[in-house]
């Protein structure tokens, strides 16, 4: 298999690193919009089946031309989320498989959507080609933990909660940092989180339904509510399920920067004029942001990306939490990055391997909770990701903590 990463973030860097460790991935190219990016990830990696090539994602012929010249057949698109449908659509034009790491948008900012994604199904599938979508940490690894909740410790699932936390401290002059993209970051905390709540969806108010979760290794955190495509793929894929949503964790600090840039129209996508200027604010406030690659060894502590499953085994109501957790320290030891850029980095690599060895078969779009979970699960440890099984005490969601905007 031969292999284009677009986009050398800390995630695409991750990704990048671990196809260049694999035999089965012959030839590995590297490609980022920013000039000379690429070629410095190549240089460090150092391997001849690896090059670089300066490519911007949003540009689809260029694209298409691209994938044709360098004879890739499957693309990790590790750039931002808006770039998807045109990856997408120059996969398909050039006959090649497709991975991404998330999906983002809503209604009102033009940008595509999760369901503009699989609206992709049947031209994937006219054509005998796979397009998995959210193949990172969470989504990604979140949706295989369901499928193997699912497929190994409950008869029935009823719901899933996805339950992301970090309790790192970040050196330095304090203020408020992503650890993955800061646009996206702002985008899924203040946009309305898409909840499932008895059998329907709807969407929670931003930054609501403050939970303490109990983190394996960790401890207790404060999660809220965001926006993340779990809570919409996994009850299209598990029909008894009857709730799902998805919380991480977020400091004091953090909420109130976030509501603080809300209520000034700081988190605004479209531009305003300032002294003659047109300013997008979020783009002002993202470019003052740490960006995530330059947070590697800074950050101290650890990530835990988890899904707890909630239905019946032998007519016993019960609760499984399905993890991992990585240090921050480990990740930048081993890797030059902080922990949520090597959760994430990683996953689509092992899922390119199956696809390559016929393990994950599929034409059309895809959600990673609509494989086998066994294969994925058991190289993960391997690639550097172990994960475990707690399980947990079955409490029933306060339903008055959590408010329906609209249906």
């Amino acid at each position: 298999m031969k292999v284009l990463v677009l986009g050398v973030g800390a995630v695409g860097t991750v990704s990048a690193l671990r196809f260049a460790r694999r035999p089965i991935f012959r030839q590995v190219v590297i490609a980022d919009a920013v000039p000379g990016r690429a070629q410095a990830l190549a240089a460090r990696i150092d391997d001849p089946r690896v090059r670089a090539i300066t490519l911007d994602a949003s540009r689809e012929g260029l694209l298409v031309q691209a994938i044709r010249e360098t004879g890739t057949t499957l693309v990790l698109n590790a750039a931002l989320p808006a770039t998807n449908v045109i990856v997408m659509r120059a996969c398909l034009e050039a006959g090649v498989d497709y991975i991404d790491l998330a999906s983002g948008g809503t209604e009102a900012d033009g940008i595509p959507k999760l369901e503009d994604q699989f609206a992709l199904d049947t031209a994937y599938r006219s054509r005998g080609r796979l397009a998995l979508l959210g193949m990172g940490a969470d989504p990604g690894t979140s949706n295989v933990y369901a499928a193997h909740i699912a497929k190994h410790l409950l008869e029935e699932v009823t719901a899933f909660h996805v339950r992301d936390g970090d309790n790192s401290v970040c050196e330095g002059p304090g203020g408020m940092v992503a650890a993955f993209s800061p646009w996206v970051f702002i985008d899924e905390c203040l946009c309305p989180a898409t909840v499932y709540r008895d059998g329907k969806f709807g969407y929670a108010e931003p930054l609501s339904g403050a939970e303490r979760f109990d983190f394996p290794e960790i401890g207790k955190l404060n999660c809220f509510h965001v926006d993340h495509e779990e809570t919409t793929t996994l009850p299209r894929f598990f029909g008894a399920v009857r709730n799902a949503d998805f919380k991480f964790t977020l400091g004091e600090e953090a909420v109130a920067t976030l509501r603080v840039l809300h209520q000034l129209g700081l988190s605004r996508k479209s531009a305003i004029t300032v002294d003659g200027q047109e300013i997008v604010p979020r783009n002002l406030v993202v470019a003052l942001m740490p960006k995530p690659v330059d947070l590697a060894g800074k950050l101290h502590g650890r990530s835990c990306v988890g899904t707890l499953g909630k239905g019946y085994q032998n007519d016993e109501l019960k609760a499984f939490y399905v993890y991992s957790i990585a240090a921050h320290e480990q990740a930048y030891a081993e890797m030059g990055v902080q922990a949520t850029a090597y959760q994430t980095g990683i996953p689509p690599v092992v899922a390119a391997e199956l696809i390559a060895e016929g393990e994950w078969r599929g034409a059309g779009v895809m959600s990673p909770e609509q494989f086998d979970p066994d294969p994925f699960l058991d190289r993960l440890p391997a690639a550097g990701m172990p994960w475990q099984v707690r399980q947990m005490p079955v409490e029933r969601p306060a339903k008055d903590r959590l408010r329906i905007l609209a249906a």
